[in-house]
């Protein structure tokens, strides 16, 4: 049986998430703080997954369909787990995915009833990363040897290497233009390819153990044209964006 990125990422989700519970249920609390620095973290994130789309097979696209490089854009969610290193350092592991589908029809060609030729374009990308953090500012300072109290907001930047897996299919009927002849297919082309990336954000402390992220991260990469698209011609699928979400941390 297949396993596709989806079904990775909602395994993932659904195993740090029962992780965090745990570890959010098992963290001593005391009146604004806690009885040691957090040695780990799990944070859960939602947003928007902005696609440069700035290769030929986006061009083409734009060009012959009804579609505009917005339309390539998403939503995006993800999940990181990072444990400390030192006192401004810590090193993660990420994944996300995100997902934009919209339908289309062909700018300058209608069937033979006059209708139009309708298709729709799927875009996918589910990154797995590996990242290092720093704290610009202390995440939190300790009073004696018992207390730890985090700081109200701390700013932070990151960067990291990993891999990406791509899905660009389109689904409908499409023109032979060496015919003019309508026909029913789908294109797909998909694969893994090695991806990095640069963030930063803030930590926005709402109790001892929780606290609010805001993200902004740029992830460069560039995927084969593969599968039904092989031998097209086409470039290298340009699988750059920026993702800006907003999520909840769970210090451990």
């Amino acid at each position: 049986m297949r396993t596709t990125p989806r079904a990775i990422t909602i395994a993932l989700a659904a195993v740090f998430t029962a992780a965090g519970a745990r570890g959010a249920s098992a963290q001593h609390a005391g009146n604004g703080y806690l009885f040691h620095a957090p040695e780990a973290r799990i944070t859960l994130r939602g947003g928007y997954a902005m696609a440069s789309a700035r290769s030929d097979i986006f061009d083409d696209a734009v060009t012959n369909l009804t579609l505009s490089r917005r339309d390539f854009s998403g939503l995006a969610a993800g999940i990181e787990v990072g444990v400390m290193m030192a006192d401004r350092w810590d090193i993660s592991v990420d994944a996300s995915y995100s997902r934009a589908s919209k339908g289309s029809e062909f700018r300058h060609f209608i069937d033979n009833n006059n209708l139009p030729i309708e298709q729709t374009t799927l875009f996918e990308r589910v990154p797995i990363m590996a990242s290092i953090r720093y704290y610009l500012t202390p995440p939190g300072r300790a009073i004696g040897r018992l207390a730890w109290i985090p700081a109200h907001a701390v700013p932070w930047v990151a960067a990291g290497a990993g891999t990406m897996f791509y899905k660009f299919e389109q689904k409908g009927d499409f023109v032979d233009f060496r015919t003019s002849n309508v026909f029913p297919s789908t294109f797909t082309s998909s694969e893994w390819t090695p991806a990095v990336q640069g963030a930063g954000g803030f930590d926005v402390s709402l109790t001892p153990a929780l606290a609010l992220t805001t993200e902004a991260r740029y992830i460069w990469a560039r995927g084969s044209v593969t599968q039904d698209f092989a031998g097209s011609g086409y470039n290298k699928v340009d699988l750059s964006g920026v993702q800006a979400t907003v999520g909840l941390t769970i210090r451990m």
